[in-house]
């Protein structure tokens, strides 16, 4: 029997092999590009069904990562970690409900309660009942030696309260910013040009590369699908051909 290379059936294929992956790859690139317009992180999913996430050991190991502590004045220990809070007290440890599943990065004490800081805002409060005080990603909080808390919070820079962490404002600290020299032009490697050509950063800049990548995931996206239909069209159509005796 003779095998040859037949172009055509290769790429025909290799074409409706990757054509999914493919396509997943292009949509979810749309969606990286404009995921603060969407709103993406804030939306929950239930992805546990999904391969990659049936390794229940090590996500649990995950979860459970330390990203703050904070020892408050009634004896209690309160533990931030990737996937909570938890508050011990005489030996025995609690879960704080309200933050389940939110990543707590800093905490402190105030009169008012116990402050946390999470990725979508920071928290006043204590056992069950927990107000939002601040909205966006934060990073820090803390006290001074005058009393004032402060919070980091990402797009939005430093605040301050007076009050407990009831309200925030601008902290005055920021102004000092303007005086910081011009960072140096970023030093140019081989490995950043691929992947700012690879974005559209380098054609288009940081502003509109989101238009580079919305064209090319939206084409990848439509050649994907119209390859998976002709297959399927195909297949059709073979089957209702007469068989050949």
């Amino acid at each position: 029997m003779k095998i040859g290379f037949n172009t055509r059936s290769w790429h025909f294929w290799i074409s409706a092999a990757l054509a999914a992956p493919i396509l997943i790859v292009s949509t979810t690139a749309v969606l990286i590009a404009h995921d603060k317009s969407l709103g993406l992180k804030e939306i929950p999913v239930s992805a546990g069904w999904l391969p990659g996430y049936a390794a229940p050991g090590r996500k649990a190991a995950q979860e459970t990562e330390l990203r703050a502590a904070l020892v408050a004045r009634d004896g209690s220990t309160w533990l931030g970690v990737k996937g909570g809070l938890v508050r011990t007290q005489d030996g025995a440890g609690r879960v704080v409900a309200a933050f389940t599943g939110e990543e707590v990065r800093s905490l402190a004490e105030t009169a008012a309660g116990i402050l946390v800081a999470t990725k979508k805002g920071v928290w006043l409060g204590s056992g069950d009942s927990w107000q939002q005080v601040l909205r966006g990603e934060a990073w820090q909080i803390g006290s001074g030696a005058d009393g004032r808390l402060h919070a980091v919070v990402k797009e939005v820079g430093l605040l301050e309260s007076n009050d407990g962490g009831r309200q925030w404002q601008p902290a005055a600290a920021m102004a000092a910013l303007a005086a910081l020299p011009k960072p140096p032009a970023e030093e140019m490697t081989l490995g950043k040009l691929v992947m700012d050509l690879h974005t559209g950063k380098a054609l288009l800049g940081k502003n509109a590369e989101w238009l580079w990548i919305d064209a090319i995931g939206l084409v990848m996206s439509f050649l994907s699908a119209t390859g998976i239909y002709l297959w399927w069209r195909g297949l059709r159509r073979k089957s209702r051909l007469p068989a050949q005796g």
